[in-house]
This record gives C-alpha cells, structure tokens and sequence, in this order.
C-alpha cells in the first residue's frame, strides 16, 4: 500500500513538472557521432528513479523514419546506436530535427523528446560527371560563351559555399555568374579563335573548392573538340572504270567496287555513293550501289540479246552541310553466253488426222529460233519419241511435221509428239514442244465379246425383272462407230426334249431380254427348273457406223434348282390305284413337323411269327427336285419307341424289327414320314396299317393281292416278300416275266437316249465332272459328258454333279476405247473366277463346237478353231499386199506416186500389211470367213461386189476386185491432181533455185494499204491461185503491221509500222515472216525490212532538273548532267547541247568514240546566296536529222546557305512560379531563340543541358521544336521547393552552334497532405470487465503542409466508448470512457480521424480494431421455453424427431453448450401404459450432447403412448459453468394400422360352441384385413321393411379418421332383401319378407375405417327366415343364450324373439344329432372306401364340369372337381384332388419327402364336409360314371 501510494505520488510530480517544462525534451548531437556517446540522461530528465526506467519499460519509438538512437534499459540514457548522417536523415534542410517518442508502461504514458543533428564539412564538391565533351566549331567568333555545369556539394552554410578555377590556357577562360538564389554558374569565354589543323582537341581541368575549414575540392576535366568545316569534295582514284560480265552472272554478283576520299573530318568526310545516268535506262534494274562501301552489285538479270553494254555514273556525296560531291563513268560489257535455249513454234497445226491418210501428209509447220548468236544459235530439230511422225526441214528455222507411215487409231488413238531442239553452245541447251496428234477414227472394227461362250447362272424362282448378268462387247472405234446396241438375236427351249417340250418351241426372247445400251440381261417371268434347265440363245452386239458393224455371243443360261417340290408318293410298280380300294380318312397327321402333304391310309399284312427283317411293305416316293433336294430319306415317326416294324431310312422298306407274336396286337398303326435332303426340308407322309393274320390267312390275302395289288398300295407301298410267302408258284413267273419286260424296255430307253440328238449348249472347251448321289450319302465321281441320272439302288438320281466350266483367256491388255463402257462385275463375272472352280448344276454336253471346226475342213489354218475365225463382209475392194521391205524414195516421189496410183484406182490403206477394207454387217444369214476378223468372235455378214455375193474372199497372197462404182469416183479427179502435181515440182524448183525467201523493204510510218511486193507473182503462183489456196501470213512472235491481199496476192502494209516499236535500236529492222500455202500444204518465208526516217526528238529525262550547289563551293566545281535520249538510229540520232547565257555556269560536252557521252555543269563564278538565292537555266538537245529536231530542260539551281550564325534567346533567365498540386502536361513557360541563317542552319532544336536537383529530369519535359517547357510529372514543395533548368538552343548546321539561357521554378506551396496518423502502440484485447480511464492506443498525428495547411485536429469517430486525450503537440492517448460488455459488442471499429486547417481541408483516418476479451457471465438460453415435437408411430429406431438450440452469448469455453435429457416420463397417469407402470422418457429418447439432435430410442406406438413429457438441459464449460432448460412435449401421431375388431353384444360373454365357424370365400373380400366366423339371425317372414334384424358391433384401436368406421354388405348385391346401416352396423330387412326370399340368407358385412390406406373386417351373417311362430320361439330361447347366436357382434332383433319355445329347440337338437351321425358314416364309408384308379395314382386325371346350360366339357386339368346341379347348374363349384403318390408308412418322415399340401378339399371339414357330401354324393357318382363311358367312347 505505501508502495503504491509513493508511486502514484511520483507520478503526480513528474507530470507536474513535464508540464511546467513544456511537456518536451531537446537534445542536440554533431553528424557522423560514434556509437554509444551518450545524448542525454533521459530517464534523469523525466523525473524518474534509478532502475525505475528498466521497470517500466522505458522505450524509444521513432516517427516515420530510422532515429540511429536508444534508450540504454539499465541507466536510461539515450545513447548514439549508428551513424549520424545529416544529409541522409535531412538532406539540404536546417535545423535537422529528429522528433522522438518515449514510452512508459504501468502506466501508459509517452513523452516527446526532439533531437537536432549539426552538421560538420564532411562532403567534397561534386561535379556531375568526372569528363565533360564539347564540341566547338573551328568558325566560332572570339567571345562565344559556353555556360557549364556547376558541381553540388551536400554540406549546408559555409561548408557548401563553392568557387571555381581553371586549368591555364591562350584559348578559354572562366567567368562566374550569381544566380539570383545566390548560386555561383561558372561560364567558358572563348578568347582566341580556333584552328582545327592546329589543335583539333583541347584539354582542360575545372576545380571546384568549398568553404569549410578545411576546404574540400572536386574536379572535372572538359575536352573541347574543334569541329571541322566542310571545305573538301569527294576524289575517284579513277574516272572511268570498265568491267566485263558475263550475262550469266547471278544476283548478287559483284561488278566492281569504286573508292572515292575526302580530305575532311568527320561527317564532313564520311562519303555515301550513288548511281546516276542510266543509259540505257534499263540499267536501274539491273545495277545498284552500296552507298557505304562502293561496292557495285548485279541487282538482276543480264541478257546480252537484250543490251550488250551499260553506261551508268556513279556519284560519291560526303555528309557535310552543304555536302559536296565527286563523280566517275562505269562502264559494264555484257558478254554472251549460251543462256537461251532454242524456241520452237507451231506456225500452223492440222488435227485431227484421220487414220487413213497417206504418207507424206503435212500435219503441222513449225518454226525454230535461239536468240543467242554463233554457235550458241544454230539449232538441230528432231522428232522423239519415235512415231510415224517425220521432220522436213523447209527453210532456216522452218519445218514441217509430215507423216511418214500410216496411222490405225484402234492401236494409237492419240500421240504426243515432241519436237526437240538442241543449240551447238556448251552445254547445250534444248527445247521441247508438244503436240497432240489426234486420229480421227473409221469404222473398221466390229464389236467383240470378250467370251464367245458365256454360262451364266440363275436360282429358280427368280423375280420377273431380275438381272442374270451384264454382257459387254468392246468396239475399239470412238463415237457413233463404238457405240454398240445389244439384242437378243437367236436361240430358245422346246422339242429337243426336257420339261417345256410338251408346250412345243419357245424362243428365248419370251424367257430373257437383254438392254439394248448398258448389255444388261434380265429375266422376264420366274424360272421354273422342273420346266427349264438350259437355255442357249445368241446375242449380238451391233455398232453405229456407217456400215454398221457387228459381233455375237453364244448365252447358256443354266437354271440352278431349289427346293420347292416335296416328295410325292408314287404307285407300285406295275399297278394302277383303284378308287375304292383305299379306306383314307382324316386324322391327327397333320401334327407331324415340317409335313407337306399327306396320303391317306394304306394296307399291309404280315403273319404271326414272322422273323425279324422280313420285307413287310415298302414306301415309293419321288421328288420332282434334283440332287440334295430330291435325295429322300424315310423315318417311321408314329409310333416312336420299341416298335415291331422299322422303315429303310433311304430305301422305304418296311420291316419287322423283331419276330411278331400275338402280344403285339392284331393291328398296328405307321406313321411314315418321307423328306428330302433340301434347304428347307420338304416332307410327305403316309399312313400304313398292317394287320397281323395267321399264316394261312397272311398266305391267302398275298395271293389275292397279286391281282389288285394296285387297289391296296396305290400309294406307293410294295407289299412285302414274308405276306407273299404262301403264294402259288404262278406269281413268280409272272414276276419274272414282268421284270424281264422292265429291263428290256429300259435297254430300249437307254439307247434311244444315248444316240438321239440333243439341244446345243456349250459350257467352254474343257471336260466336265459328274458326282452322283448313293445311298450311303458318298459322292460317286464320273468323267462322262452326259446328263443322264445316276441311279444308285434305284431310286437316286444323276442330275446331281458339280461342273467345272471352262472359259476362254480374257482378252489381251490393250488401250479401251473412249465411248465404251468397262465389262462390270456381274453374275457372269464370278462365274469365271477362280474361287468358284466347282459349281452345282445340270450339265449339258458340248458338241457343237467340234461339229463346226469338223465341217470347216481345211479352210482353217492349222490350229485355228472356230473362235479363231473371223467373218469378212465388205462392198469395197480388198487388196493384199506388203510393205515389210520399206521403200527408198523422196517425199516428192512419194507424193507424185501417190498422186498417180489415185489417178488409176482406188486409195489404199495400209495396216499390218495388207490393204483390206473392215467387215460390215448386214441383216442377211449368210456369212463369209476372211483373215481380218478378231479372235473368239462370230458374226453373220453380207459380202457384196457390184450389187451381188461374190466368192470368198482369197488369202494374203491373192487379190481381190472391189466395187466399180469405187474406182469410178477414185477416177473422176484424175486429170486435176495430176496437173497439180506437176504444178508443186516447177513451184518447189523455182524455189529451190530462188533461196527460199523473198526479201522487202519498206519506210516506217508508211499509210496502210501501201504495196509493200508483189508476193504472189514473186512465189510463182498463177492469178487466182493465191485466194484459192488460201495465200495466207503468219508472223512470228510480234505484231507483222502487213497482210496479204486475198484477191491480188499482194503483200500490204495493214497498220501502223512504227521501226523503234517493233526493233527498238536494233538495225536493221527485219521481220521473219512465214507464207502458208494449202493443197498442198507449203511454207515460204518472207523477209521485211523496216527503215528508219527521223521521226523522234531527244528526250530529256525530266522536264526540269533542281541543282543544290553550296554559295561556298569552289570555282571550276564540275557538276553531271543527265544527257537526251533519241529513239532514232544512226545520223538521226546524233545530239548535240546548248546552254542558255549565264555568267557564274558553263557546259562542258565530252565525247568519246567508245563510250558515250559525257555532259557536265562547270562553276565559273562564286555563288553569293545573298545577292542571288536560285538560278535558271535552259538545257537544249539537238539531233542529226533533216530538218533537225530539240528537246530541252530546265536547269534550277538552288544556292544553299552556310551555318555562320549560333540562335541567340530573347531572355537569358526565365522566373517560373508553379504551385505544387500542378496537372501533369501544364505549360510552364515557353523559352525562344531565334537564327537568321536559313534551311537546316536557321532550324533551332532545344534541350536541357543542365538540371539542379538532378531528380527534376524526369518531371519536367522540354519540347525540342517549339522550346515550351510543360510538367511531365509531379512537383512536391515538401520536397523540393525550387528548381534550376539550363536550355541549350542549337541549330542544325554543321558544324551546329548553340545559345543557351536558364528558367528557375519556383515551388508554390498548397494543401495536398492530408494529415496522417500512426498508431504508436496498441493493447488490445481490452477485458470486458476493464476499468474506465484504461488506455488502449498512443497515436501520433502529423501534416507535412506547412501554415495553417499543417494545423491538425483530431477525434473518434463513431461514438464509441473510446475517446483522445492530446498528451502533446501530435500525440494522442486512446483511452477507455464507458464500461464494456462483450456479448452487447464484442468487436469494436474505432476510427480516428484528423483534419488540417487547409482550403479545402483534407482529412485522414486510421482505423484500430479493439476486440474485447470474453467473461463467463451468461448461461446458455433455449429460443423456446416450452418445444412441442410431432412424431409418426412405428417410426425407425434411431429416427431424428426435432433439434433444440441453446445459445450462449460468450465465446470459447465459456459458450460451448452441452445437451442432456434431465427428467421425465409417462406411466401412472393413465393412458395405455398406465399399467405399466413408470418408464423415463431416456428409454424413449435421447439427445446428442453436441448438436442438440433429439433421436428416437424405438418404434412410438400411438396406442400405448400418446404424449411424453421431459425436459432438457443446457450446460456451458466456463468457470463456473452456467445452465439453462426447456421442456420438450413430445405428440406421437396415430397411424392407420389396426384393423376394425368385432365386438360382443352388450351387456353378454362370448360362448365357444354357440357359433359354427366355418371357412368361407371371405377371403375374396378386397382389402379385408380379418375374417370372422359365420353368424347366425332370424327373421319372420312378411316382417315389414326396415325391421332390424341384427346389428353388428366393431371397434378401431386407432383414432380420429383412422377409427371411423363405416358398414357395407358386400354379398349378396344387388337389390336384396337386407340392408345395412352405413355408420350403425345395423342389418334391416330392404323390403318385406315373403316366401320366394327363400328360407336361409347369407349376408357377407364389411367394415371399414377411413385411414390411409384403408382396413377392414368382414363378418357373415346367416340369417333363417321362419314363421312368426317359429321365429317367437326362436327369439324366446336365445334370450338366454344371446351370447351364443350373437357372440361376434350381431344383435338379434327383438321381433325375432316374441314366440320363442322350446320345442324347436328339441327339434333343432335331434336335427343336428342326425345330420352329425349320417356325415360321420359318410365320411368313414368316403374315407375308407376303395378309390377308382382315375382318382388315387400319380397319373393325368380328369375335370368334368357342369356349365350353365347343362352341357359336359372335357379338360386335361389334374383334378378332381365335382359339378353338383341344383335345380340351375353352377359352374364355379370344382373341387380339386391333387394326385399324391401313398402317403408313406408311419414313422419319421424323410427328409427329402415333401408333406402332403392342403388342399380346398381337405380344408372342408365338420358338418360343412358332410353337408357337402351329402348333397353331392349321388351327383358325384353320375359324374364318374359319366366320364369312365366317355373315355370309353372316344377310345372306341
């Protein structure tokens, strides 16, 4: 207590005197102290004790940067901790003041402690840089001052006090200048003028020296560089340089390099070469100039035939200002070289070429050139590859493509002729050119098939329309002439024996059609394979030429069978059937699978003890299919089992499978089954029945059989050997006799078959193979070409076989026509290929073939067979010969030749050798064979000489006459193809003698029309003759400007000729021209020369020239020119050039003999810019022609200026006042400077050279052209408050001079700081339960704006329970004013905000975060006090019923919540577990301690509980901890789950035996959930209606909609005598009662509740209707034992009961006595009596049923079901007797036998089981006895 009261007294006095001392400490301390030097003794200062200092917690906090100071913990000492640096911590501002903060804890108090840092000279001077260039012109005047960059020194006061001196030197001095801010700007002053010959560099050392004691220096050494001045032009160490390249030379190539000096510096030497003056002007393309080095490159590329030499200039320009330059001639000879490969032309091109033109024939004229000269132009031509193509050469570079041997288009249709041409330079170079020579075709083939035989197969059964196969004929000539038409041309089926032959001949046409375009061959009806099996037709195949052409193939269509006949039973052999012999009759056969047809019963016998085998009968059957469809296989199929007969499975017999004795029966039925082997099977059957006699008799009806045997077996059974056992010897022979009869008439058969002549179908050249069928299923294997059956125990059949047709080679590979279509892939196709080797088909022999090659005899060569033979038919001559030794003649000779033999017959043709005109067709039969058809084709054609068949034709070695009317056209022409002929060989002499060319000349410009020859009389053609063989010219690569005039055949001139169009400078100007010539085809060649007249003046390059030449250029300064061009050649364009008077420029022409010439401009004066700024003068060209012609140009000279004068500004210093919160981009001043020079030496570009302090460079931006000086970035006064910018104006002369002038910007000072706050120390979190006064934050406030923009105030904001205290100028104290409740506010946002006395005010803030800290001061709340939960009954053990919450406002522990069941329960207040007793409510529930869930323990049951009561706790873990509770009412809501129970009538107990419970179809009731017994009522007859009767009495255990019930009589329905109450239950009579009521009614009741879903119970109700009498009595004695009658609900009516007595009572009693003892006898005698053996084996029994009408129906059900008929049948009473094997013998039962199942039969027991056998005993019985005489019937 003393302790504390001291402390607090301490505390009162140190606050007292800090604020009698103003509340500050100040310390002052030199830069650059020592660490540790100790400041002052803090802690002293403040009043405090020693050790208190270390106590507290003594601390320094620096604002907003490093302090470098401390606060010692032991003594309390603010002690140095690291270097002082003043100009780091303050830079250039005095006083350097660091403000500091000092905190003490317990409690929190902060004090302000300001410390000031002196400054010491401990900085040198520093100049920007250590090197400073400049550059000044050697023509700068005395006086030039050249201002230069001060150094900066970081002292303040006098240790930054600056002087300057400079290194000695005669040439430049310093001079400093005082600034207005008192600033010392040192100057360079040029004194002496400059030689750059002399001293080009000058060295120089500025010292800068401060004024500390002792002074620091710094230096800075300047070099001056002395500019050169641009007095010298560029020398060519040569002026002409001449080069040789070849015109080969890449791009790229270097031509020559050219060097070029200047004795100047610098730009002023530094030389950049161009090319000026092309000639010709082409060159700019070809030729360019490195402008750096000099080097000349090829730029494209060179042709020598182009331009052989180019002159071209080449100018070396230095960079001076004004820059002068020198000039040189390059002169670049191209030699050739081979570059240019021969050109061939096609002048003129004859296509297409039809095949039968003559040798020698032109086909085309072509013309050949190479531009390269000498041997590089002489061209060699030929012809490649080799074809009947030949070359003529008709002049130099002229030739004609001729044919040289005849053309076929069928093997050649087209050929690509290339005409090659190769020059004699090295490496020869060629040239190709294509021609395509079509061949126009001639009908001279027929159409061909690629088969003479095609075998095409087609299934049965096929759809009318279908395609068989595609037949294609191949025409190798084009167009109409291989257009091949296809049609059916001959064949059919019919008398050469088969199935159609009965229907006579038809042709194939009604059977297939063929498509006429496309050769499709299809099906016009069905094929029937039992009807058609070959059938062989012939097609033919007819071209569109003129003749038409034609070609045949033989079709053999063979029809493949399929299974669509079933067996047919056949008779036996030898016998007719007789009508009546057959007993057939319907039976159940058609059950047989598969079964096509049936026949009906046939007869057999056998005798007893016949052996096992012996042949009973045997079943003929035969199917009108072949092969697998027809082979037959027998299966006995009735009966199945171990029978006494079995059938041959392929041969029909039927046998005994063992020796028959008499327990098999004296009759037996066979069901035999006959099918074939098809896909699917087909199958008959027939029925045999074979009747067992003894021998005697078996032996007597085989003998009367033999006469009718057909009467009995006409459906194909062969009575067997055993039952003929007995017969009489006469049978055998006749037997015998009859077999002897059937093999002689089958040899007859045979033999007639073998020899007799067959219908023609051809299945190729091959041999064939036949398989045949045994019985066995082996295939047996023939080589015999025949279709006869193969018969393997006679009944097999030899149609089946598998054939291997063979087909003739496809034709040889060869190019296919263009208009015929590809054979496409077809049936007819895979035929033939190689996968199908073996096919299945009815093979039918080939010898028609062989007959036709016999009967050709020796016609044919050897080896040649009839598909080798062809057919000729032609009207024409036919002429063999052969051309195989070649002939040595001249194309002249060949002509003439050719000429003469048409004037004497016909035109031949030759073609392999043989001239032969190509086979026709016609529509007659007969044919006539020649050695010109092709292979493998037949055709019939017409023959024809003169009008009338002619013989044959003879071989290759004879000759043959054609047509005269032929030879009489091929004559007609004789006489003027023979004159032409002589005309061609005088034309060709005189041709010959002449050169071959005809040589013209004519003027250019010369008028259209102008004669230019006389062509057609110079050619030596006759007038006329020149328009009519179409005298014609073709030029040659350009424009001619001529023509031929078609009348006259004179060479015109036909438009403009214009010599330099069409030559350019090339002399002479000579045209190439070709003349064509027709009938015959010829060439001429014709040359045109082109003179020149005088018809073009020079041409300047430009209309105007402009000069730029230096007023300082040197006299005698020569300058090129461009010179004229003239298109003319020779004299007339010689030039010569004039000049227009000018005293300062002359011209200087010099000419050469190999060179061109060479114009220059001479300088004759000095230029003075001032006195004559441009000059203009006139150029004139004049030409050598008569008259003379000129051109001229216009010569501007423009003078350019010299740089002599430096810009000059209007201000040397610019004063700037800009406030600090200026935009970016404001214009701050403009600064001016002005040159009187001109161009680029009056342009003036400013910089900044100079900037103080150094960080203004990037906030300030000068524009170089205009001088304005705009903010590029932001100014800050609390920064820096002015700034020094030193602007260098410089011009663009060279060298460039300079002004320069300074701008001092002045920073204005504005509210642009906002006032800021920093949170020196924070304790937080604050204990809600903390006193008021506590102190949470120190804050200290502060504003860099100065005046009243510095002035800060400062306050919380929102309210809060915070407030400030100032503790001192800027420093806050946070501090606590209201008490805190954490679970009101638990978080608190306390902003401090600040705002300046600025205009406008700106404003801060910092926002503190205070979190309180949690108290365990509230116990945890439920949201309800009382919470009610509804729960479903027979809900899920474990199921979630509800989630309780308790919240508690604290955090942490202190609010984690726990959940527990506390108390409650249900029992001893009632309720259905009342009895019971207690039981807690956590054996019903539970909760999760956690979460808070409530579970369900168990399934609720509404009916034990309905409400359940407890309560639940809520404890949180603070300390101490806290609770909270709430009551939880738990509701379990009733579910529809007990079914309506009947009650017993009032006031009465039930009584075991006063009801007869018996089962009933209650059952059957829908939704009926419990089933009550019968009950009993009685009622009066004639009561009136709505007389109560009974009432039913029922109770629901659940509750509201679900215990609601409602009555409904069920049974009977309808518009009965009784009703029901709907609610009440009560049974009422509907009507009055009389006697047709009946006297007993059984009432089925059904209760139901309204639940979802719904229960239900029912009850019968049994009620007897008496005499009032009866019924008195009745109700008299049940008033005692109404309990009895009326046990399960039923309240017998109170009418019922007035006349009761006790004599029915008796009555009733001795009734019941006899009924129960006549059922026990009937049951014992039912139960013991022997069963019939229907009823008690395993086997199938039987359901007789009475139906409504009385009638009987039969069932194959497995029951015993009765049929009672009780005045109305009734057809629902059955009763079923499941047949169980014997019950087993007493004893455990076994394990795997299965107990006998109840039935509905033994369900029935007591009086309803006697009651029910009495009433249908004697029914049962007729029911019996009924069905054992119905089986009995049907068995009969």
């Amino acid at each position: 207590m003393e302790e504390r009261c001291c402390a607090a007294v301490r505390v009162l006095v140190l606050q007292a005197a800090w604020a009698l001392a103003g509340g500050q400490v100040r310390y002052s301390v030199p830069e650059e102290a020592k660490a540790g030097t100790v400041v002052g003794r803090l802690a002293q200062d403040l009043g405090l004790e020693a050790g208190e200092a270390e106590a507290r917690r003594l601390r320094l906090v620096a604002q907003g940067r490093r302090a470098s100071v401390e606060v010692s913990g032991a003594s309390g000492a603010l002690l140095v901790s690291s270097r002082l640096d003043r100009e780091e911590l303050c830079g250039k501002s005095s006083p350097c003041a660091l403000r500091l903060e000092v905190l003490l804890d317990r409690p929190l108090r902060v004090f302000h402690v300001q410390l000031e840092v002196t400054d010491i000279n401990d900085n040198d001077p520093i100049f920007p840089t250590a090197r400073k260039n400049l550059s000044l012109s050697e023509n700068s005047p005395p006086g030039f001052r050249l201002p230069l960059e001060g150094a900066s020194d970081a002292d303040i006061g006098a240790n930054a006090q600056l002087s300057y001196t400079l290194s000695p030197s005669e040439y430049f001095s310093v001079d400093l200048q005082k600034s207005n801010d008192g600033n010392i700007e040192p100057e360079l002053v040029l004194t002496k003028s400059l030689d750059r010959e002399t001293i080009p560099v000058h060295r120089l050392v500025l010292t800068a020296t401060d004024g500390g004691r002792p002074s620091l220096t710094g230096t800075m050494e300047l070099v001056i560089s002395v500019v050169d001045a641009n007095d010298n032009a560029p020398q060519f160490n040569q002026s002409v340089y001449k080069v040789q390249l070849p015109e080969n030379a890449t791009v790229g190539t270097l031509v020559t390099r050219v060097n070029a000096t200047d004795a100047d510096e610098g730009i002023n030497s530094e030389i950049s070469y161009a090319v000026t003056n092309f000639i010709p002007s082409s060159g700019k393309d070809v030729i360019s100039a490195n402008p750096n080095t000099g080097e000349i490159h090829l730029t494209g590329a060179l042709d020598f035939e182009e331009v052989s030499v180019f002159n071209f200039r080449i100018e070396a320009r230095d960079q001076g200002t004004p820059s002068l330059s020198g000039h040189c001639k390059v002169v670049l000879e191209v030699m050739d070289v081979n570059d240019n490969a021969p050109e061939v032309w096609v002048t003129s091109l004859s296509v297409p070429v039809s095949e039968d033109a003559s040798v020698g024939t032109v086909v085309a004229l072509l013309s050949v050139s190479d531009r390269d000269s000498g041997a590089n132009g002489r061209v060699r031509c030929w012809v490649w590859p080799a074809s009947p193509f030949g070359l003529e050469a008709t002049f130099a570079g002229s030739y004609s493509l001729v044919l040289r041997e005849a053309l076929d288009r069928e093997r050649v249709s087209e050929y690509e002729v290339e005409v090659r041409a190769e020059d004699g330079g090295a490496p020869a170079l060629r040239a190709r050119r294509g021609l395509r020579v079509p061949v126009s075709d001639v009908n001279d083939n027929a159409p061909a098939f690629a088969q003479a035989v095609y075998t095409v197969l087609a299934r049965e059964n096929n759809l009318a329309g279908a395609e068989l196969a595609r037949l294609w004929a191949r025409d190798p000539d084009e167009a109409g002439n291989g257009r091949v038409s296809y049609s059916v041309w001959e064949g059919g089926v019919g008398a050469g024996g088969g199935a159609a032959a009965s229907s006579g001949w038809r042709a194939a046409s009604s059977y297939v059609s063929v498509d006429a375009e496309s050769g499709r061959l299809w099906a016009l009806q069905p094929l029937d394979y039992e009807e058609l099996q070959v059938l062989q037709f012939e097609v033919r195949a007819v071209d569109a030429g003129e003749p038409p052409l034609c070609g045949n193939a033989t079709v053999q269509l063979f029809v493949l069978d399929e299974n669509d006949n079933a067996p047919a039973l056949l008779p036996a052999a030898g016998s007719a059937p007789e009508a009546g012999a057959v007993a057939a009759e319907a039976s159940s056969l058609s059950s047989v699978p598969g079964s096509d047809s049936v026949s009906g019963t046939l007869w057999a016998w056998a005798a007893w003890g016949a052996p096992a085998g012996q042949v009973v009968a045997k079943i003929r059957a035969v199917d009108a299919d072949s092969g697998y469809n027809a082979w037959l296989r027998y299966e006995l199929w009735e009966p199945r089992g171990k029978g006494p007969f079995r059938v041959g499975l392929y041969s029909g017999e039927v046998s005994t499978a063992r020796p028959l004795d008499e327990a098999d029966g004296p009759r037996h039925r066979l069901l035999i089954v006959v099918r074939d082997h098809g896909e699917p099977a087909r199958s008959a059957t027939a029925t045999l029945s074979v009747s067992l006699l003894e021998a005697a008799e078996a032996a007597l009806a085989a003998g009367s059989s033999s006469s009718s045997s057909g009467s009995r077996s006409s459906v194909g059974v062969d009575v067997g050997a055993g039952a003929t056992s007995a017969a009489t010897n006469v049978w055998l022979v006749v037997a015998i006799c009859a077999v002897s009869s059937v093999f002689l008439l089958a040899l007859v058969l045979y033999g007639a078959s073998r020899w007799a002549p067959r219908t023609a179908v051809l299945s190729g050249p091959g041999p064939t193979t036949l398989v045949c069928a045994s019985e066995v299923g082996s295939w047996s294997y023939s080589q015999r070409h025949s279709r006869s059956l193969c018969v393997a125990d006679g009944g097999a059949k030899s149609d089946l076989m598998v054939f291997s047709p063979n087909f003739p080679p496809p034709p040889p590979p060869g190019p296919a026509a263009k208009d015929t279509q590809p054979e496409p892939s077809s049936l007819l196709d895979t035929v033939s290929a190689p996968s199908f080797s073996s096919l299945l088909l009815l093979l039918l022999p080939q010898a028609e073939i062989a007959e036709k090659e016999e009967s050709l005899g020796g016609e044919q060569a050897a080896g040649e067979s009839l598909s080798d033979a062809g057919w000729l038919c032609s009207p024409q001559c036919v002429l063999y010969g052969n051309h195989e030794g070649g002939w040595n003649m001249s194309q002249e000779e060949e002509i003439l030749i050719d000429m003469y033999e048409d004037c004497s017959r016909n035109r031949r043709r030759l073609r392999n050798g043989v001239w032969a005109a190509p086979p026709r067709c016609g529509g007659e039969p007969g044919c006539e064979r020649g050695g010109a058809a092709r292979a493998g084709q037949q055709s019939r054609c017409v023959r024809a000489a003169a009008g009338s068949r002619a013989g044959p034709v003879p071989g290759p070695a004879g000759r043959g006459t054609g047509r005269a009317t032929t030879a009489a056209r091929a004559a007609a022409g004789m006489e003027e193809r023979c004159c032409a002929a002589v005309r061609v060989l005088v034309l060709q002499a005189a041709w010959a003698l002449a050169g071959g060319q005809v040589r013209y000349s004519v003027p250019e410009e010369a008028k259209a029309g102008t004669v230019v020859g006389r062509l057609a009389q110079d050619l030596g053609l006759e007038a006329g003759e020149a328009e009519a063989r179409r005298l014609r010219l073709v030029a040659q690569g350009r424009r001619a400007s001529v023509e031929v005039s078609g009348a006259s055949g004179a060479l015109l001139v036909s438009s403009r000729l214009d010599r330099e169009e069409l030559c350019g400078k090339s002399s002479p100007c000579a045209l190439r021209l070709e003349v064509l010539l027709d009938r015959p085809l010829r060439v001429f060649h014709v040359q045109l020369e082109v003179t020149d007249i005088n018809d073009n003046a020079p041409i300047f390059p430009s209309a105007r020239k402009n000069l730029s030449i230096a007023e300082s250029s040197v006299l005698g300064s020569r300058f090129p020119l461009e010179g004229a061009s003239d298109a003319d050649i020779g004299a007339n364009a010689q030039l010569s050039y004039t000049l227009s008077p000018n005293e300062h420029f002359s011209l200087d022409l010099h000419r050469s003999e190999e060179y061109r010439e060479s114009l220059f401009l001479v300088l004759t004066k000095s230029l003075d810019r001032e006195t004559i700024p441009v000059h203009r003068l006139v150029l004139t060209a004049s030409d050598g022609g008569r008259p003379s012609l000129t051109g001229t140009m216009e010569l501007v000279i423009l003078v350019m200026d010299a740089n002599d004068n430096a810009p000059q500004f209007n201000q040397s210093l610019y004063k700037v006042q800009l406030p600090e919160n200026a935009a970016v981009g404001t214009l701050l001043t403009r600064v001016n400077a002005t040159d009187p020079d001109l161009g680029s030496n009056g342009e003036v570009a400013y910089s900044v050279s100079n900037i103080f302090p150094e960080n203004g460079i990037n906030i300030f931006l000068l524009n170089g052209r205009t001088g304005e000086i705009h903010l590029a970035g932001t100014v800050d006064y609390e920064d820096i408050r002015s700034f020094e910018i030193q602007i260098e104006a410089q011009d663009k002369g060279t060298p460039p001079l300079s002004g320069h002038c300074k701008v001092v910007l002045e920073v204005m000072d504005v509210n642009d700081n906002a006032p800021e706050v920093w949170v020196t120390s924070l304790s937080v979190p604050v204990s809600e339960d903390a006193s008021v006064g506590t102190v949470v934050a120190l804050l200290s406030v502060s504003d860099r704006d100065s005046g009243a923009n510095g002035r800060v105030r400062c306050w919380v904001w929102p309210a809060s329970p915070f407030g400030l205290e100032a503790t001192f100028a800027g420093s806050y104290s946070l501090v606590l004013r209201e008490a805190l409740d954490r679970e009101r506010v638990s978080e608190y946002e306390v902003e401090v905000r600040a705002e300046d006395g600025g205009t406008p005010a700106l404003r801060a803030r910092r926002g503190l975060r205070v979190p309180v800290s949690d108290v365990n001061d509230n116990a945890p709340a439920f949201a309800q006090a009382v919470y009610t939960v509804l729960a479903r009954e027979n809900n899920l053990a474990g199921a979630e019923l509800a989630r309780l919450w308790a919240r508690d406002p604290d955090e942490a522990g202190n609010g984690r919540v726990s959940y527990s069941v506390w108390e409650g329960g249900v029992g001893a207040g009632g309720g259905a577990a009342a009895s019971s007793g207690w039981r807690a409510a956590s054996s019903y529930v539970s909760v999760d301690a956690e979460s808070g869930r409530l579970w369900a323990l168990q399934p609720l049951d509404y009916e034990e509980l309905q409400v359940l009561q407890f309560e639940v706790r809520a404890v949180d873990a603070g300390e101490p901890p806290l609770s909270g509770n709430a009551t939880v009412q738990l509701f379990v809501l009733d579910e529809n789950d007990n079914a309506p129970a009947l009650l017993p009538a009032a006031g009465s107990a039930p009584e075991a035996g006063a009801v007869a419970a018996e089962a009933s179809s209650l059952s059957s009731v829908p939704g009926s959930d419990s089933v009550s017994g019968t009950l009993w009522a009685w009622a009066a007859w004639g009561a009136p209606a709505g007389q109560v009767v009974a009432k039913i009495r029922a109770v629901d255990a659940d509750s509201g909609y679900n215990a609601w019930l409602r009555y409904e009589l069920w049974e009977p329905r309808g518009k009965g005598p009784f009703r029901v109450g709907l609610y009440s239950g009560e049974v009422s009579t509907a009507r009055p009662l009389d006697e047709a009521d009946g006297p007993r009614h059984r009432l089925l009741i059904v209760v139901r509740d309204h639940g979802e879903p719904a229960r239900s119970a029912t009850a019968t109700l049994s009620v007897s209707l008496l005499d009032m009498a009866e019924a008195a009595l009745a109700a008299g004695s049940s008033s005692s034992s109404s309990g009895s009658r009326s046990s399960v609900g039923v309240d017998v009516g109170a009418g019922a009961a007035s006349a009761a007595t006790n004599v029915w009572l008796v009555v009733a009693i001795c009734a019941v006595s006899s009924v129960f003892l006549l059922a026990l006898v009937l049951y014992g005698a039912s139960r013991w009596a022997p069963r019939a053996a229907v009823l008690s084996g395993p086997g199938p029994t039987t359901l007789v049923c009475a139906s409504e009408v009385g009638s009987w129906s039969y069932s194959q059900r497995h029951s015993r079901s009765l049929c009672v008929a009780d005045g109305g049948a009734k057809s629902d009473l059955m009763v079923f007797s499941p047949n169980f094997p014997p019950p087993p013998p007493p004893g455990p039962a076994a394990k795997d036998t299965q107990p006998e199942p109840s039935s509905l039969l033994d369900t029935v027991s007591g009086a309803a089981l006697l009651n029910t056998l009495s009433l249908s005993f004697a029914s049962f019985f007729l029911l019996c006895s009924f069905s054992l005489g119905s089986l009995g019937s049907s068995s009969l």
